[in-house]
């Protein structure tokens, strides 16, 4: 929900920091293509103006201030100054005034009156935020007074965005404009004098206009493209969030699953725990009086078919009391809770043993067995107990699933760069397909095909395996391919030393 609303928020900053962009550059083009070059292109007239006729009639300029205006109108020189300054304006752009140095009018080419539109005529909301912009960043081009500034010798550049100009017909229009107050200093004995005032104010109505359309041309784009975006941001944060509302209730429930899952795995294990120790005890009373009376200590069996009866039932006790030892065994593994003693063994030993004690029923079953032993002795750190019963595990299950005629390698190999000895069973038996050996390796796993479902067998006997080599800190890996072979590999890390 949080960073949903950020990346709202972060969407709506972006909006307004690029509306700030657009205004900023806005008054950029205003003040260096607009104002600065029609100020200085004031400046520039104003020059000329004082060089080709104000300096020409200095003595008439000096005195302008000292006469009265009444007299000056009949003043034939004052006439033909005025006359040329007319004619002057005239061909010029603009409208153009000259005050004396007392800040009196005396010549205008145009006649009209103009009022701030800023004071007058600003109602609606976006005319008054234009106007405080227009204040705050153009606040060196207004000023109340530019024409006493000018009289004190101030050039000053005065812009009017919007006013109402009425013209000497009281035709009234609404126009922007640039007035420049451009002060006439005569420079004399090192003093500088202003000897009048040239107002030059030039309309911007079309170029202020261009850019105002061009503003909201732009602003109104922006804003339908923000609209369009956050709109589309809008519904993907919903929806993001609806997923992940989904994800998190899916993982609330698989998290619930899991922990019930693991409370019936630990309960389950625990019954079997207990199950096994409670049928250890009349298993060994079985097997035990069953050889007692197969030894016929205590008088002969008169029927020999009681003699097989009771052969059948030491040996059934005998295979479920190793059923029960398998389990019980995964049960406490499964749960960290099976011994584990880690000491300095002789492999080659452990794995010669090991095979002695299958190969009677390898025989049996007319089943090759043979080993792939190095000339030395491995020594490495293990639970001699537990990584036998690994290897007759191994190597019983490769006896069970090895046709008549068929090999069972038992060997020791030694990775010298690495410090591992890996250990391994290979058979030629029915072998199985990929796709089966997780289900073998999981627990109560059989692999249920033609070819294995015949064979007995809980399905403890390689995730126990697997399960003790990881408990003594080895590594457990598994080939097989149906019709070919299987192939464990068990990797333990070995002393360099021999015996």
């Amino acid at each position: 929900m949080q960073n949903k609303h950020i990346i709202r928020l972060s969407f709506i900053g972006l909006f307004l920091n690029i509306i700030a962009n657009i205004v900023l550059y806005r008054y950029f083009i205003m003040e260096e293509i607009v104002i600065k070059q029609i100020s200085e292109q004031n400046v520039r007239i104003a020059e000329i103006y004082q060089n080709k006729i104000w300096n020409i009639n200095q003595k008439l300029t000096n005195d302008l201030k000292n006469q009265d205006f009444n007299a000056l109108i009949q003043d034939k020189i004052f006439l033909k100054f005025a006359y040329d300054s007319y004619k002057f304006f005239k061909e010029t752009k603009g409208n153009i005034s000259l005050y004396d140095s007392s800040g009196r009018q005396l010549i205008e080419n145009n006649i009209s009156e103009f009022i701030d539109f800023h004071s007058e005529y600003s109602t609606s909301w976006y005319n008054k935020i234009i106007i405080f912009l227009d204040k705050y960043f153009l606040s060196a081009y207004i000023t109340k007074a530019p024409l006493i500034e000018a009289i004190r010798g101030k050039t000053r550049h005065v812009l009017i965005s919007r006013a109402m100009i009425t013209d000497k017909n009281e035709n009234t229009s609404e126009k922007s404009l640039i007035s420049s107050y451009i002060p006439i200093i005569n420079s004399t004995n090192g003093e500088f004098n202003v000897e009048g005032v040239l107002r030059i104010s030039i309309d911007i109505t079309d170029q202020w206009d261009k850019i105002i359309y061009l503003e909201q041309a732009v602003l109104a784009s922006f804003i339908v493209v923000f609209l369009i975006f956050f709109a589309i941001i809008m519904y993907n944060t919903n929806y993001a969030q609806r997923v992940i509302n989904k994800q998190f209730e899916n993982n609330r429930e698989l998290e619930e699953a899991k922990t019930k899952a693991e409370m019936e795995s630990s309960a389950k294990t625990e019954f079997l725990a207990n199950v096994s120790h409670e049928l250890r005890t009349p298993l060994n009373a079985i097997i035990g009086f069953s050889e007692i009376i197969l030894s016929e200590k205590y008088g002969k069996i008169s029927n020999a078919q009681y003699g097989d009866y009771i052969n059948d039932i030491n040996n059934s006790g005998k295979h479920l009391l190793s059923v029960i030892n398998d389990i019980l065994d995964f049960s406490k593994a499964s749960v960290d809770k099976l011994q584990i003693e880690n000491i300095d063994l002789d492999l080659n030993k452990l794995a010669i043993s090991s095979m002695r004690f299958v190969k009677p029923r390898a025989d049996s079953a007319g089943v090759i067995l043979a080993s792939d032993m190095p000339q030395e002795h491995v020594v490495i750190k293990a639970d001699p107990k537990r990584l036998k019963q690994a290897l007759l595990n191994l190597l019983s299950n490769s006896v069970k699933f090895t046709l008549s005629g068929g090999t069972i390698i038992l060997s020791v190999k030694k990775n010298r760069l690495k410090k591992l000895v890996h250990i391994a069973v290979a058979d030629t038996g029915i072998g199985m397909g990929e796709q089966d050996i997780p289900k073998a390796l999981s627990s109560f796993g059989q692999i249920d095909n033609k070819l294995s479902r015949k064979y007995e067998g809980t399905g403890l006997g390689l995730p126990l395996t697997k399960k003790l080599v990881e408990l003594m800190g080895g590594q457990f890996d598994i080939t097989s391919k149906v019709g070919e072979g299987t192939t464990v590999t068990l990797t333990f890390p070995y002393n360099d030393m021999t015996l």
